[in-house]
Formats: structure tokens, sequence, C-alpha cells
């Protein structure tokens, strides 16, 4: 994702998984890997979309809309996207969302974004929780909620979205929608620091120093 998505971060591969083969990329999300990997990446989820691997077809539409390791074509992205949405994968249906938010392909449609951020979420994708769930602390395109906002964040936060500890850090830090807990948000700026997300280490530096975060 990128947009507010993109604070999400990008995590390295581990050795085993770069020891695994190249058949090993088609189950790796594009978030998750190096620049030196994109082309061969980009040639294995082609390979398995064209094989009728619908989670491949969603990583695919990410590297056609960001040009990583092929020629940038959002149509491209948008139908592929659209492809593997509608067969269920909860990938495809997060970044058909942030297209929709965000006006690739189409027109913006916030509703749209958020009908379709609470699918992937539902289907198990926790980026859909982080961005369905800054929708409703941000007020972007829904109403205000910041009691769905924390459940959401929460619930993304468990299943390994940093940004998500990140932002429910913030809200128990400064007591949105929520009563003010420092000790709660500096144990989910240490999450997200462990998991090697910047914006964590540096909210939880300045929290321990008393000063004030986003």
């Amino acid at each position: 994702m990128r947009g507010q998505a993109s604070s999400l971060g990008w995590l390295l591969l581990s050795l085993a998984s770069a020891c695994a083969g190249n058949a090993a990329l088609t189950h790796v999300p594009p978030e998750r890997l190096q620049p030196q990997q994109y082309a061969l990446a980009a040639q294995e989820y082609e390979r398995a979309c064209a094989e009728g691997e619908d989670q491949a077809c969603s990583y695919l539409g990410c590297m056609y809309d960001n040009a990583f390791g092929v020629r940038q074509d959002i149509r491209r992205a948008l139908a592929l996207s659209t492809r593997a949405c509608n067969a269920g994968v909860a990938y495809g249906c997060a970044y058909l969302g942030y297209m929709a938010q965000t006006g690739r392909g189409m027109q913006a449609d916030a509703a749209r974004a958020a009908s379709l951020f609470r699918r992937a979420c539902d289907g198990g994708d926790p980026s859909g929780c982080l961005l369905l769930g800054i929708m409703y602390k941000t007020g972007a395109g829904i109403d205000t909620d910041a009691s769905r906002a924390i459940q959401l964040f929460a619930r993304a936060c468990e299943h390994g979205e940093s940004l998500a500890c990140v932002s429910l850090g913030y809200m128990y830090a400064n007591g949105e929608g929520v009563t003010a807990d420092r000790p709660r948000a500096l144990e989910l700026f240490r999450v997200a620091c462990e998991r090697a997300d910047p914006i964590g280490c540096q909210a939880q530096s300045r929290l321990a120093e008393r000063q004030p975060v986003p």
C-alpha cells in the first residue's frame, strides 16, 4: 500500500525465505520484497497468476501500479486487483480499496474504499483493518468513530501491522476515544519499534522522555 499505507514500512525477507528458491516469491507480498527482487518476483507472480493463483494476481496488481519490476500499467493493476478481490483474496480487496480511495484508475470513492477495506479486514488482511481504522479515526470519507478505529488498529496490530500499533499507541497516549494510558502507549510503540518501524521507535523515545506525540 501507498499513501498513508506507505508508512507501514518495508520489511526485509528472512534468510530462510530467501533461500527457499524463486517459487517462494509467489507467496511473498510486494511490501516484503527487497528492490533487487522486484523483477524476478514480478515474473513469478505473472506465471502463478496465469496458472490461476489469484493471490499472485493481487500481488501482481500492486507491482503494476507501482512499477516494481515492470512498466507501470494502472489499468492492468486495477483489473488484477478486481479479479483477485472478486475471487475472495483479501489482499486484492485491500489494494482495490486503496485504488478507490486515491482515485487510481477510477474516480475516487471513499464509501467504496471503506467497503473494500472492511471486506479485506474481515477476510484476514490486516492492512485492510489498518486502512479502515485510519478512515474512522480521521473521518476521511466516513463518519469519525474513535471506538471503531481503536478496535481495528488493535486487530491489525495483533496481526503484525506495525503502523497500526503506532496509531493505537497515539490514541492511548493522547486519550483519543479511550482513557489516556501512557504505559499501554509505550508498550505499543515498543512493539512497533521491535518490528523495525522507525515511527514507533521515535514515538517510544519521545514518550519515554515525556514529550508529546502526535
